[in-house]
C-alpha cells in the first residue's frame, strides 16, 4: 500500500472517545504515517469541574465550563502529539475554518506532521435551559432548532455560534469532501441496552449515539458524490459487558496516552499557553481504573466468511463500502487477477455481511439495513439477496424484518445483532441473529423458497458475533460467544430442530467474533480468542461428539477480531490455515509445515494495516488465498504458490 493513499477520519462526540474506544487502531494509523483527521462534535464541558471524580471535595468547586473544555482539548492535542511524534509538547498550528456558511470550526494541525489534524466543533452541552442541560441528540431529533457553541480560551473562532442540525450535517459533509477518507471511524448508532436491568437502560452515552447519526447522515451525502470509504463503528460503554479484547501490552500502551490526555505528565506551564492546567483531571491519577481501557471492539463484529469460490470457479470477495454492497471477482478461475469493486444497491447497510451458499454456486448474502422512515424514526431490518447464476450481479434486497419487528418500542428492533447464515445440504437457508432479549432467533427458507416466521432458539447474554457452518452431513450448527463461554446449537438431522449443546464449555471468549470449521469425520473445530490475553484458542470435537475439557492455546500476535480458518486434511487443530489481525493491525498468518510430523502454529506478520477481519478460501486449483480490505479501502490478497499443504504464500497484491 502507498501510505499517501491511506486517509482516516474519526468522528467522535468528546475529547477522549477516540483514545478510549478506537485505540490502539488510532495510534497504529498515526505510527504508520497515515493521514489522520479527528473531528470532535461537542465542547465536552460536562459539569465544568476539572477534578478527579473520586475527590470528595470536588462538589465544593465552582464549575468552569469554558476552562474544562479548554483543558480537555489541550490534553487531546498532547496525546496526539505523543502518539504521532513521541513528544507530547510538539507544536500545533491553530486556525479558524469556515465549514459551511454560518458555521466555523477551529483546526489544529501538527507542525511536524502536516497530515495530522484535529477539528473542534464545540457544540455546547452545559447551557442551562428550562429543561436542564442541552444535548446534541435534541438537535438531531429536532427538539432544538439551534444549539450554541462554546468557544474555548484563545479560540480563533471567538464568537458564539448558533448552529442548526443541517449546518452540523453540512459541516461533516464538507470535512468528508476535504479529507477524502479511505476509512471513517465513528461511534455506535444503535447501542445495546443493559441486559442486567429490568427496565430499558441504554448502555451508552446519548452523545455517542447522536454523533453516529450525524456521521451517517453526512456519509450518505458523501456517497451521493461518488465516494465509498470503509466505515467502522466502535462500541463504547457496552464493552464492559463482554470479555475484554485487548492484551496487557495493548492496555498498558493505551493507558500511557490516556495519562498524557489526563495531564498526569504535564509540565508546570501549559506548552500551548491556553489553560491553567493541561488535561482532563476527572480521570484521576490511575487510567487503569476505567473498564473502557480494556477493549476496542466493533459494534458490528466482522466475520471471516466473505471470500468464497463462486460460479464458474472464480473467487468472489464481498464487503460493504459506504453502506452499499461491494464485491470483487477473479477475472478467470485461479487467475490471480481481480476486477472490482462493484458497488451496488440503495439504502444503508451495516459494515458486516453474512456470506453463504451452496459450494461453488451463487452466494447468498444477509445484512442489516438502516432506514429512516417518516414518522417512525430509524428502522433496522435483516435483508437477503442472492447472486446471479453467472456470478456477475445480484437480485435486489428482500427484507426478512427482524425478531422484534412488531414491537412498539423501536429501540428493541434496532438492537438486532450481526447475522450469521448457512445453507444446509438440501439448499435450505438458515439466518440467525441476536435479538433484543440477548438470545438467538432463527428464520429459515425451505426447499420451495418459502420463509418460515422467526423462531426463538433461546440463550441469554450472547454477543452479536456468532458463526454458522454446514457440516459434511448437511446439518447446520451455530456457535455464539457469551459472557463466559461459547454457546452451540446443532441439528441432530438435516432439516431438524436445533438443540442447545450443554457439553461445550470453553474459556471466556473475547468480544469480537469466533470461527468454526468442519474438520471432517463429523467433527467441528472452533477457534476464538481468549479474553484478556487475545491468545488464539482451538477446541476440536471428539469423534464421539463430546468436547475436550480445555482448549489448545495457539499463541498469535495479539490484536483483535475473529480468526479466519481453513482445515488442512490429515492435520490437527494446530495445523490449520489460520489468519488474524495482529497487534499492529496487520495480517498474521499461520500455515501448516511441509513436514506432517511438525505440529504447532507458525505465525508470520506481513502486509499493512487492514480493516475488519481477514478471510480465507481455496481457489479453483486448490490453492489457499488470504484476503483483507486495507485501510486504503482496497482488496489485498495473498495466494499459495501451489496447492500443496506446505506451500508458502506469494506476495500481497
Amino acid at each position: 500500500m502507498n501510505q499517501t493513499t491511506r486517509s482516516l477520519l474519526h468522528i467522535v462526540a468528546h475529547q477522549d472517545d477516540d483514545l478510549y474506544f478506537m485505540n490502539p487502531d488510532l495510534v497504529r494509523s498515526l505510527q504508520d504515517g497515515d493521514l489522520v483527521t479527528t473531528v470532535v462534535l461537542t465542547a465536552g464541558e460536562g459539569d465544568g469541574i476539572n477534578a478527579d471524580t473520586n475527590d470528595p471535595e470536588r462538589a465544593a468547586l465552582p464549575p468552569d465550563f469554558t476552562g474544562y473544555s479548554t483543558e480537555r482539548g489541550c490534553g487531546l492535542r498532547s496525546a496526539y502529539a505523543r502518539m504521532a511524534t513521541g513528544d507530547r509538547d510538539s507544536r500545533w498550528r491553530r486556525e479558524p475554518v469556515d465549514l459551511v456558511p454560518g458555521f466555523a470550526a477551529e483546526r489544529f494541525t501538527l507542525a511536524d506532521r502536516d497530515g495530522v489534524c484535529l477539528y473542534f466543533l464545540q457544540l455546547h452541552q452545559g447551557a442551562p435551559t428550562d429543561r436542564g442541560r442541552t444535548r446534541i441528540h435534541e438537535l438531531w431529533e429536532g427538539a432544538l432548532r439551534t444549539q450554541a457553541t462554546l468557544p474555548v480560551r484563545g479560540c480563533t473562532v471567538g464568537e458564539v455560534q448558533h448552529v442548526t442540525r443541517e449546518q452540523v450535517v453540512g459541516a461533516l459533509t464538507a470535512l468528508l469532501a476535504h479529507v477524502r477518507p479511505t476509512v471513517v471511524r465513528t461511534m455506535d448508532p444503535d447501542p445495546e441496552h443493559d441486559g442486567g436491568k429490568e427496565e430499558y437502560v441504554c448502555s451508552d452515552h446519548v452523545d455517542h449515539t447522536a454523533t453516529a447519526h450525524f456521521a451517517l447522515a453526512a456519509l450518505t451525502r458523501h456517497r451521493e458524490a461518488g465516494h465509498t470509504p470503509v466505515v467502522e463503528h466502535y462500541r463504547a460503554y457496552a464493552n464492559r459487558f463482554w470479555g475484554y479484547n485487548l492484551d496487557s501490552a495493548a492496555v498498558s500502551e493505551k493507558a500511557e496516552y490516556l495519562a498524557t490526555y489526563a495531564g498526569l505528565d504535564a509540565p508546570q506551564a501549559c506548552p500551548h499557553g491556553t489553560c491553567e492546567r493541561c488535561g482532563d483531571r476527572q480521570l484521576g491519577p490511575n487510567p487503569f481504573r476505567s473498564t473502557h481501557m480494556r477493549s476496542a471492539a466493533y459494534r458490528y463484529s466482522p466475520t471471516t466468511d466473505w471470500l468464497r469460490l463462486g460460479p464458474d470457479g472464480r473467487l468472489n470477495a464481498f464487503g460493504v463500502l459506504a453502506g452499499r454492497l461491494a464485491f470483487w471477482t477473479e477475472t478467470a478461475p485461479a487467475s490471480g487477477e481481480w476486477k472490482g469493486p462493484f458497488v451496488l444497491g440503495d439504502g444503508w447497510l451495516a459494515p458486516t455481511l453474512a456470506v453463504t451458499g451452496v459450494p461453488g454456486g451463487p452466494a447468498e448474502l444477509v445484512g442489516l439495513r438502516r432506514q429512516s422512515v417518516v414518522g417512525s424514526g430509524v428502522t433496522v431490518d435483516v435483508v437477503h439477496t442472492v447472486q446471479d447464476p453467472d456470478g456477475n450481479g445480484f437480485s435486489g434486497w428482500r427484507t426478512l424484518e427482524n425478531p422484534d419487528w412488531s414491537h412498539g418500542d423501536g429501540r428493541r428492533q434496532r438492537e438486532v445483532g450481526v447475522p450469521s447464515a448457512a445453507v444446509d445440504g438440501m439448499g435450505r437457508l438458515h439466518v440467525f441473529v441476536r435479538d433484543f432479549a440477548q438470545g438467538i432467533s432463527l428464520r429459515r427458507r425451505d426447499t420451495t423458497g418459502a420463509w418460515a416466521p422467526w423462531e426463538n432458539l433461546g440463550g441469554s447474554f450472547v454477543q452479536d458475533a456468532g458463526t454458522a457452518l454446514t457440516t459434511e452431513n448437511g446439518t447446520v450448527e451455530l456457535y455464539v460467544p457469551g459472557k463466559n463461554t461459547v454457546w452451540r446449537w446443532y441439528q441432530p438431522e438435516p432439516g431438524g430442530p436445533f438443540t442447545l449443546d450443554d457439553t461445550l464449555k470453553t474459556g471466556r471468549p473475547a468480544t469480537g467474533g469466533i470461527t468454526a470449521v468442519d474438520s471432517g469425520a463429523g467433527r467441528t473445530c472452533l477457534y476464538y480468542r481468549e479474553a484478556g490475553t487475545q491468545q488464539v484458542m482451538a477446541y476440536r470435537q471428539h469423534a464421539d461428539g463430546r468436547w475436550p475439557g480445555s482448549g489448545a492455546g495457539l499463541g498469535g500476535h495479539g490484536g483483535t477480531g475473529a480468526v479466519a480458518a481453513l482445515w488442512a486434511p490429515e492435520r490437527g487443530a494446530r495445523e490449520a490455515f489460520l489468519a488474524h489481525r495482529g497487534s499492529r493491525g496487520r495480517p498474521v498468518v499461520s500455515l501448516p509445515d511441509r513436514d506432517k510430523d511438525v505440529s504447532g502454529s507458525h505465525w508470520r506478520e506481513s502486509g499493512d494495516m487492514f480493516t475488519h477481519a481477514p478471510a480465507m478460501a481455496r481457489d479453483a486449483a486448490g490453492a489457499v488465498v488470504v484476503a483483507v480490505i486495507g485501510t486504503d479501502g482496497l482488496l489485498h490478497v495473498r495466494r499459495q504458490l501451489s496447492p500443496a499443504a506446505g506451500s508458502p504464500l506469494g506476495p500481497w497484491r
